[in-house]
């Protein structure tokens, strides 16, 4: 495997003195009654927030998060270097290992996400899934064995994010470290990307904040702060550039935001978006595993005001003007509503995530 190369931007030293800002953060008058008055209304709502704190404290911090993440993201983006020497691929496959949906009954479907992704130069595991039930083997292992691929075939692990349904389950949030299974299993000497500092035994995972290429035709787009109601993340994209197609973008929870992953890939490449594939969270209604705790807390927004059809609308309009040509939600953390009007908009180019069935471009 090739050695991989780090772009470091000047926001690598920076966020301190962006993070150390004075910005206000206190409540106008209407957003004060406006939140007390959905709390109100609401009284499983208001369950959840109280949970995690006083409102208006929750509430205050939201705000200077939101401020504090533009700021880095705008820093960002004027700072960063496109990509220069990325080159491309000749060939993309991505099969999904872990998603909620399966391609048959000897699979197992969970609300995580594992894609595996295989160009010319490497075969990279993206996100190693939820293991709800900490069992071992986990799903992801017994997918692998079920469709013949070997812990050796991979070169390269790459985590979006540190929650628990994209790093191995929730005994590892909070710990800094992701595993395959119920326990961690050695290794060897992979590479392994990670979007804030993580560990795991016997190896030293890389962390990348910034633009990294990973291989020919293969990078990340660099860590995208995203601040969450009661918490905030930090996540990253992988995007493959495809000779003759443009740049396909692998998402696990998108939660930086459509328009922020479009805008920071635009910013990368000279090539055009060709696909977008995997989690964008977006969960308009209930079911399956999509409750109101996705709702409430796991998008950008604020609790009282959650996603709607309207923007799922937007986004798909947006992905629409800038022209490209497939789409693939995944159904670990959007919601049946939100896939159907993905694929209802993009016809015969939209992409069905399914734990066994291959995803080419070539």
């Amino acid at each position: 495997m090739k050695k991989i190369f780090i772009s470091i931007t000047l926001s690598f030293l920076l966020p301190v003195i962006i993070f150390s800002q004075d910005i206000p953060s206190s409540l106008s008058k209407i957003e004060h009654n406006e939140m007390m008055n959905a709390l109100k209304e609401d009284t499983l709502l208001a369950q959840f927030v109280t949970r995690f704190g006083d409102p208006e404290e929750l509430f205050k911090n939201f705000k200077t998060s939101i401020q504090k993440a533009d700021s880095l993201y705008k820093y960002d983006q004027e700072h960063i270097r496109p990509f220069s020497n990325l080159g491309c691929t000749e060939h993309f496959k991505m099969l999904p290992l872990i998603d909620w949906f399966t391609s048959n009954d000897s699979l197992i479907g969970e609300a995580g996400v594992a894609y595996l992704i295989k160009t010319d130069d490497a075969t990279i595991l993206f996100d190693v899934g939820l293991n709800q039930y900490d069992s071992d083997p986990s799903p992801l292992l017994r997918n692998m064995k079920k469709l013949g691929i070997h812990l050796e075939d991979i070169d390269v692990i790459v985590i979006s994010h540190d929650h628990s349904d994209h790093i191995g389950g929730g005994k590892w949030y909070g710990k800094n470290t992701f595993s395959l299974t119920s326990h961690q299993i050695n290794l060897g000497e992979k590479q392994i990307l990670t979007p804030i500092q993580m560990t795991y035994p016997g190896l030293q995972p890389t962390f990348t904040p910034t633009p990294t290429k990973i291989a020919k035709g293969v990078a990340t787009i660099g860590v995208i702060p995203c601040p969450l109601f009661f918490a905030n993340t930090q996540e990253q994209a992988i995007a493959i550039n495809v000779k003759n197609k443009g740049i396909v973008i692998v998402s696990g929870c998108g939660h930086q935001t459509i328009e922020k992953i479009i805008q920071r890939t635009e910013r990368l490449f000279i090539e055009p978006i060709y696909a977008f594939l995997g989690g964008y969270h977006l969960p308009l209604t209930e079911g399956r595993n999509i409750d109101k705790y996705y709702q409430y807390f796991l998008t950008n927004r604020l609790p009282w005001k959650p996603l709607r059809a309207s923007d799922v609308t937007n986004m798909i309009d947006l992905l629409k003007k800038k022209g490209i040509k497939f789409v693939g939600i995944s159904g670990h953390d959007s919601c049946d509503l939100s896939i159907t009007m993905f694929r209802d908009a993009f016809t015969d180019y939209y992409i069905d995530i399914v734990v066994g069935d291959k995803i080419i471009f070539k």
